[in-house]
């Protein structure tokens, strides 16, 4: 084998290791699960937000988690998690905004965390975001960047901070 080669292919692979490791960890995201059932237009359905783990500049968990509805979601109804209180608002404008707020013991940082809420899809077919805020002591993450929809057997994809749901017209 030529001594070059071997050379240029452990300078490669050290150089190959060296961003890997160094790669830092992903950054949370929140993630819509319609647990297999489609979002049918003008129908109701409970969904599952998933938020995998806190916030990476301090790495404590949650406390705050904030859920923006836009008007033409019919209704909202958030589930009961323990150790959280809930509150829902409307706006005169129709939107909707869900706040989970901790009253019990903060969860770990790698600790994902799960939200129900009872949703009033949209009357039309189409594609809906749903963005969320996250917070954790004071670090405050919002994930409000389109990617992809959530369909009735495949979340929202996980690498991609906004939370879309494909509404699908009743069969």
């Amino acid at each position: 084998m030529n001594t070059r080669f071997v050379r240029a292919s452990i300078i490669a692979s050290i150089a190959a290791c060296t961003v890997v490791v160094s790669a830092g960890p992903a950054s949370a995201h929140a993630i819509v699960d319609l647990e297999g059932d489609p979002a049918y237009a003008g129908r109701t359905s409970t969904i599952r937000l998933e938020l995998q783990h806190g916030c990476l500049a301090n790495e404590v968990g949650i406390d705050t988690v904030v859920v923006y509805l836009d008007a033409s979601f019919r209704t909202v109804q958030p589930g009961k998690v323990d150790g959280w209180k809930v509150s829902t608002k409307r706006s005169s404008s129709g939107s909707a905004k869900v706040v989970y707020t901790l009253t019990g013991t903060r969860p770990a940082f790698n600790s994902p965390t799960y939200f129900p809420l009872t949703i009033g899809w949209p009357a039309k077919a189409g594609v809906y975001g749903v963005p969320v805020k996250q917070k954790c002591k004071g670090e405050v993450n919002v994930w409000d960047v389109p990617d992809g929809p959530a369909t009735a057997n495949q979340p929202s994809p996980p690498l991609y901070p906004l939370p879309q749901i494909k509404v699908i017209k009743a069969p």
